[in-house]
């Protein structure tokens, strides 16, 4: 039985209608001054691939094409290579709409389930020394772009250093160290973020808007959460899922210090997970209950917030709310406020 195809010689790129068949063991081609013959078992198939045409690997180096259904006619027993399942799915419409389904639901599980851990991982494995350089920068440019020096009295600042060192004895840990930084909110506003390296930000404006210093430790509660777990920079890492597979599986973990140039733009503009919100509102919970604090006083700076943060949404009309609005980085207060309530 005759085949057609075309041939390719392997020195040129030239084309050539050949006719191929099959004598016992050996394979004919023929064409315009063509006449090939060679071993059946020496030649190569390309594997099937939907309505493509395969490719025959001839041992001179040469070539042929031939449509997928004169395969069988030249290598009956090519089915025995254990590629026919899978070219009858990928002939298959309704087969390969429900491989495309599950790869994606495999892909989804593992970006909800896996990046998360993979994430919490890498970022335990970054070295002190690379994640404090991630929080100078981050700080450097919040300082350069959208802070600027604290204008409160010298007596205040001596206050919130002195509260803020008080804290950190309190703290459960001992191994980790924290720092307060005061700053001139600007475009922040009434603010509170959680740097790398355990670098608390707190702008006037939101020392302003407290009523008193137990609103001001139950804020900075939940930042040294924020912070202590390292939930920017696993945010960050979890944003970057690539970078995460490849850190994890080749060990370079020095390398995630690359994240640096993105920091500063997820500092002013980052989501905390529900899950990384609710473990800082729990830590702050509870390091109120221990200090004998009233939970309450968390709850009321959270709307006195939200009201700033309103006050704000309209106050900048259309051109949207300005940059690092402490309820941009803290979604679904309502929630996190009638949880806190139940405490």
């Amino acid at each position: 039985m005759l085949v057609t195809a075309k041939y390719y010689d392997g020195q040129s790129s030239d084309c050539h209608a050949v006719t191929l068949s099959r004598e016992g063991e050996t394979l004919r081609i023929i064409g315009s001054g063509i006449d090939l013959s060679c071993a059946a078992t020496a030649v190569r198939l390309s594997a099937p691939l939907g309505r493509l045409r395969r490719t025959l690997a001839l041992p001179d180096g040469g070539s042929c094409e031939v449509e997928t259904a004169a395969v069988a006619q030249l290598f009956p027993n090519v089915g025995q290579r254990g590629t026919d399942w899978l070219h009858h799915w990928e002939r298959n419409l309704g087969l390969a709409l429900v491989a495309l389904l599950l790869t994606v639901a495999a892909v989804g599980l593992f970006l909800h389930y896996g990046v998360p851990v993979l994430a919490q991982q890498v970022a335990r494995a970054v070295p002190p020394q690379s994640e404090q350089q991630l929080g100078e920068e981050a700080l450097a440019f919040l300082d350069q772009a959208l802070l600027a020096p604290t204008t409160l009295p010298h007596a205040r600042r001596e206050e919130l250093h002195a509260l803020f060192a008080r804290m950190q004895q309190q703290l459960p840990e001992t191994t980790s160290t924290y720092r307060l930084e005061l700053r001139q909110g600007q475009a922040l506003g009434a603010n509170a973020l959680a740097l790398p390296a355990g670098i608390i930000v707190v702008t006037d404006e939101f020392v302003t808007l407290t009523q008193d210093d137990e609103e001001i430790i139950a804020v900075l509660a939940h930042e040294i959460a924020h912070a202590r777990q390292r939930h920017i920079l696993r945010s960050i890492l979890q944003n970057s899922a690539v970078g995460v597979i490849v850190a994890s599986l080749s060990g370079d973990i020095t390398s995630i210090t690359s994240l640096g140039a993105a920091l500063p733009t997820a500092l002013v503009d980052a989501r905390y997970s529900r899950q990384f919100e609710n473990e800082a509102d729990a830590a702050a919970v509870a390091y109120l209950k221990a200090q004998q604090i009233p939970v309450s006083r968390f709850a009321d700076i959270l709307r006195r917030l939200q009201s700033e943060h309103e006050r704000r949404r309209g106050s900048a009309g259309n051109s949207g709310i300005p940059f690092g609005d402490l309820f941009s980085t803290h979604p679904e207060t309502a929630a996190r406020l009638e949880r806190i309530g139940k405490e």
